[in-house]
C-alpha cells in the first residue's frame, strides 16, 4: 500500500512540469521502491547508478569533511 502511494506522488510529481521527465525512489542500496520512468528504462539499472552515486557522493564528502549525503537528485 505505501508503494502504491510512493507510485501516486512519483506521478504527480512528473506530471505537475513538463520539465519533470522521469522519478524514482531508490534505496540506499539500489533497490527500486517505486519509479516514473519512460518506457525502455532499466529500472534495475538505474537502482544500482543511483546506489553508486549515493555512495560516491558520501565518500567525497567524507574526504571534503562536509557531511554525509542524504539524497541523490539528477537534472538534465
Amino acid at each position: 500500500m505505501r508503494t502504491d502511494m510512493f507510485q501516486q506522488i512519483l506521478n504527480d510529481l512528473n506530471s505537475s512540469s513538463a520539465d519533470v521527465e522521469a522519478s524514482a525512489l531508490i534505496s540506499t542500496d539500489g533497490l527500486m521502491i517505486a519509479s516514473a520512468l519512460p518506457a525502455g528504462i532499466d529500472e534495475d539499472r538505474v537502482g544500482a547508478m543511483s546506489a553508486a552515486l549515493l555512495s560516491l557522493g558520501d565518500r567525497a564528502g567524507r574526504e571534503l569533511a562536509r557531511g554525509s549525503i542524504e539524497r541523490v537528485m539528477v537534472y538534465d
